[in-house]
Order: structure tokens, then C-alpha cells, then sequence
């Protein structure tokens, strides 16, 4: 999934893949020039750590305004990978949105 999501939008956005909440770290490390940053969550996130990056999303979206945008997707195990491309696209081309996670299952 994570090469789709590379092809997809890699060169329209930084991809940021949340193991853990050292992702919250890892988006502030992002060039500010990317314009757009997708963080990714996987299903193999343990549920406290899934809590606290969801939870980070917003606050972390209004830091990295005006320059910055950020969004989130919420991977759920069965997801259908065309399904996970489908929605890092919409965020990634939907240029009014940030702070936006879309659960993908």
C-alpha cells in the first residue's frame, strides 16, 4: 500500500506513515515548502497511539497554517487499497481542506 499511496501522491504531498506517536514528530520535521502533508495511519497502530495521532490531527493542522496543510487517513486491516488511493487523492487535491481525516474500512 505504501508504494500505491508513493505513486499516487508522493510527488503532490509528503507522506508521513504513522506507526506510532512518533509520527506526531515526523510531521513537524516535513519541509513547510511541501504545501501538503498526508499522514497515514495503519491498522497496526495500537489503539492508544490511533487515539492520540487522530487527536493530533487538528491541533497540528492549524500549527503548520497557513503554508501547510495536513490530513490524515485512518486505515482500517481490510481495506481495500484502491480505496486507500482513492481517498489520499481527494485530500491531496481538495486544496481548501486541512486538519481532514477520512477513515478508510
Amino acid at each position: 500500500m505504501r508504494a500505491a499511496l508513493a505513486a499516487a501522491v508522493g510527488t503532490r504531498s509528503a507522506l508521513v506513515f504513522g506507526d506510532d506517536r512518533d509520527a506526531v514528530a515526523a510531521v513537524r520535521t516535513v519541509p513547510r515548502e511541501s504545501g501538503m502533508i498526508l499522514l497515514v495511519i495503519d491498522a497496526r497502530v495500537a489503539a492508544l497511539d490511533r487515539a492520540m495521532l487522530l487527536a493530533a490531527v487538528t491541533p497540528l493542522a492549524v500549527e503548520l497554517a497557513p503554508h501547510t496543510r495536513l490530513a490524515a487517513l485512518d486505515v482500517a486491516a481490510d481495506a481495500n487499497c484502491d480505496a486507500v488511493v482513492a481517498a489520499a487523492d481527494y485530500l491531496v487535491s481538495a486544496h481548501s481542506t486541512t486538519g481532514q481525516v477520512l477513515e478508510v474500512r
